[in-house]
């Protein structure tokens, strides 16, 4: 998030593979919609990034591709099973917004999907609703439902709170950290209360209470 996506509800990755490295970008739908951004703007200028840039150098592209994926979470997740059949993966809204996680809980219930499928089989039983409830089960005792639980609140939170912990609190904390390690002859406390002030000036005691407090109930 932050300059990577522009203030909006996003990220930016890498992924080093043995012989090629992927890179790209992700944010919501709808922010892209109403600030009037492209993804192929976004992601161009993620690829000039001085951090980004040298990886690149000298090489061409192999494969470019797109892909929509629902971000509902907890409170999204639909019938994981019924009669001959069971949701995995992105299609079971089966995405983690606080840690930008999908494809390890796609593989994990797609293994537990076969794993209960493996089982009703081996009993040689119908692939009934009943049957292949025992997924809904093991998915719901893995990792996977209790933390879509616990940050059941977060999707919401992010999206409509996306300028501020994208945008303004990041800027602040890296502007503020800058001044802190800097060597410049500054008294320290001059430093700080110029944090302060930039803090308040931007949010308000108001404002700062508020953002605290609502991410504060949606972590729990």
């Amino acid at each position: 998030a932050g300059a990577v996506s522009e203030g909006m509800a996003g990220m930016g990755f890498l992924y080093t593979n043995k012989e090629s490295v992927s890179i790209g970008i992700g944010c919501i739908v709808s922010d892209f919609a109403e600030s009037g951004k492209s993804p192929y703007q976004l992601l161009e200028k993620f690829k000039m990034h001085p951090s980004i840039r040298p990886l690149l150098e000298g090489s061409e592209v192999k494969e470019y591709a797109a892909h929509l994926i629902p971000e509902g979470g907890f409170k999204a997740v639909p019938q994981l099973f019924g009669d001959g059949w069971v949701v995995v993966g992105d299609a079971a809204q089966l995405n983690n917004a606080v840690h930008r996680e999908g494809s390890n809980l796609a593989m994990t219930s797609g293994r537990l999907a076969a794993e209960a499928i493996f089982q009703v089989r081996s009993r040689r039983e119908p692939m009934t609703a009943e049957n292949l409830s025992l997924y809904e089960k093991m998915i719901n005792d893995s990792f996977v439902m209790k933390d879509l639980k616990k940050y059941k609140d977060m999707p919401a939170l992010l999206h409509t709170q996306s300028q501020n912990l994208f945008l303004t609190y990041p800027q602040l904390v890296s502007t503020a950290m800058e001044n802190f390690l800097r060597v410049d002859g500054v008294p320290k406390i001059d430093k700080e209360r110029a944090t302060v002030s930039a803090m308040k000036a931007k949010r308000g005691w108001t404002g700062l209470v508020g953002d605290a407090v609502r991410v504060a109930r949606a972590w729990r």
